[in-house]
């Protein structure tokens, strides 16, 4: 992925700070995002429509509510800011740079975020996860698996958290090899939690999140992120 793309202006015409804005609205997801799509076209006018267009897009009436509550209180022009200040970039789903295979899934995300460089090396990729608190086999076992993978040349997908993600993670950046952190959602650094990793990662490798930026953990954004990981992966 090319960092040097023009963000506002990356999506077959469509300006992608709509979809950033319309990411932030509570109660959108892969459906909803659809639909706006296919009525509107450009997600500039979802963005702008008044409350029967968005009924008319089948948008519900507490979702049609939420798009127009969130205009008072998120500009699609500040959020592609604070995303260029923390030198992260976003997509949307027609992006030629979207994993293909995150696609095939039943929700995939409509905007990804990710910071750092996929090369086309990364498609023979295999997704790592697994418990925060591994046994001594456990532990022993993923870092023998993931030391065997990246010394094969195959890039190891993970979601950074405790235990053996942390685990997939290191070994693979001890090999030199490509590792790739997909985040459910942007609490990405976080004290306490695997830090030399987290620091690690600063330097060497990409990693990518499907919530929006700003987003707090919540226990279900765990088993998005463990999907989303197996789905940019080839197993």
């Amino acid at each position: 992925m090319d960092q040097t793309v023009d963000q506002s202006m990356n999506q077959s015409g469509d300006q992608i700070q709509y979809w950033v804005a319309l990411n932030r609205v509570p109660r959108l997801g892969t459906v909803r995002f659809g639909r706006l799509e296919a009525y509107f076209g450009q997600l500039e006018k979802a963005w702008n429509a008044d409350l029967g267009q968005l009924k008319s897009a089948g948008i519900e009436g507490r979702a049609a509510g939420e798009i127009i509550s969130a205009r008072s209180r998120v500009s699609p022009e500040d959020e592609m800011e604070r995303l260029g200040r923390a030198g992260v970039t976003a997509i949307n789903w027609h992006h030629p740079d979207y994993p293909a295979r995150l696609k095939e899934i039943s929700n995939p995300p409509p905007v990804l975020y990710y910071k750092g460089t996929l090369l086309a090396a990364d498609e023979r990729s295999v997704a790592v996860v697994g418990t925060r608190s591994p046994t001594t086999y456990g532990r022993e076992a993923a870092a023998t698996l993931t030391t065997d993978l990246a010394r094969c040349g195959i890039t190891i997908v993970s979601g950074m958290a405790l235990g053996i993600d942390g685990i997939a993670h290191h070994s693979a950046l001890d090999q030199g090899a490509r590792t790739i952190a997909l985040l459910a959602g942007w609490i990405l650094y976080i004290p306490g939690n695997t830090p030399d990793c987290s620091s690690r990662f600063r330097r060497t490798a990409p990693w990518s999140a499907r919530f929006p930026w700003g987003y707090a953990r919540l226990a279900r954004a765990s088993p998005c992120a463990t999907a989303s990981s197996a789905a940019l992966a080839l197993g």
